[in-house]
């Protein structure tokens, strides 16, 4: 039984990335007419030059599938594997022009009603210059090669067995099964609870640390990708702050009132006003020279 909940658990986590990643394609993708909206030659173009400054070899390359993700952020799924690969989701404000966004734009299945303050400011901060945008795409390419897939999942059944076999040495030594099954039970359940906050923890942890180390990679790419970063992070957070007034308690719920998205008890990413800290004390391009 602890081979099968160890086994359980590691394919839970890596399944969404590899067998199942067209699934995971088709539920995050955005269509017209029952379509998937392609990605232009345009966009394609730029993902093949943020791969060139990132020097990237062919098998990385190779593997890397962009796709119109229904979103306003850039998503990433799957892993290096040749097998199966990686998705790049390309959010509507990377594809579409300020017009086009304004004439189709939608929050909670809404129209979005453009006399609002607040809605022109969502507005202008979606639309990012070709910087930030190369700054974007870079930073969701560094989160594909940290593989993190295979870390959670490697993670979680090495947690699962190490508990389980605890459990099982536990009950055994003291003859819990036969003598006290309520005490084994309980045993059970805080092994388990302890577990599941370990797992989040050790993952939570490592995203954390991947997120500082990645926004040093972006910033040795060069002066532009500083200037995309500072220009990402201030437009990012003007854009939730804009959405925490459009979604009504929602959007109280889900950002804060500088920006940064709400978190419970879990810290998995570094708040956006650090980072945006973080590029803003790295010299601009034009300041260099």
């Amino acid at each position: 039984m602890g081979v099968t909940a160890t086994a359980v658990g590691y394919y839970a986590v890596l399944a969404p990335h590899t067998v199942f990643l067209d699934k995971y394609r088709y539920v995050t993708a955005r269509y017209q007419a029952d379509n998937e909206i392609p990605v232009g030659p345009a966009v394609k173009q730029r993902i093949q030059k943020v791969m060139d400054d990132m020097k990237l070899p062919d098998k990385v390359r190779n593997v890397i599938r962009p796709f119109s993700a229904f979103s306003f952020d850039l998503f990433h799924a799957g892993t290096l594997n040749p097998k199966y690969g990686a998705i790049l989701g390309i959010p509507a404000n990377f594809i579409n022009s300020a017009k086009e966004l304004r004439d189709k734009l939608t929050i909670r299945e809404e129209l979005v009603d453009w006399t609002r303050q607040d809605a022109q400011a969502f507005l202008d901060a979606a639309i990012l210059s070709e910087n930030a945008q190369d700054f974007a795409l870079a930073r969701e390419i560094l989160w594909i090669l940290a593989e993190e897939p295979y870390f959670n999942s490697l993670t979680l059944a090495a947690i699962i067995a190490i508990f389980w076999s605890f459990y099982n040495a536990i009950t055994h030594a003291f003859k819990l099964r036969e003598r006290n099954v309520i005490v084994c039970r309980m045993l059970y359940l805080s092994f388990a609870l302890i577990g599941a906050i370990s797992w989040f923890g050790i993952k939570d942890y490592r995203s954390y640390n991947l997120d500082k180390k990645h926004s040093e990679v972006l910033c040795d790419l060069g002066p532009r990708y500083v200037e995309g970063g500072q220009e990402f992070y201030d437009k990012l957070i003007r854009r939730n702050k804009a959405l925490r007034t459009l979604m009504g308690d929602d959007g109280k719920d889900t950002y804060t009132a500088y920006g940064n998205e709400k978190t419970v008890l879990r810290q998995k990413y570094v708040p956006l006003t650090h980072k945006k800290e973080f590029f803003d004390s790295r010299p601009r391009e034009d300041n260099k020279e």
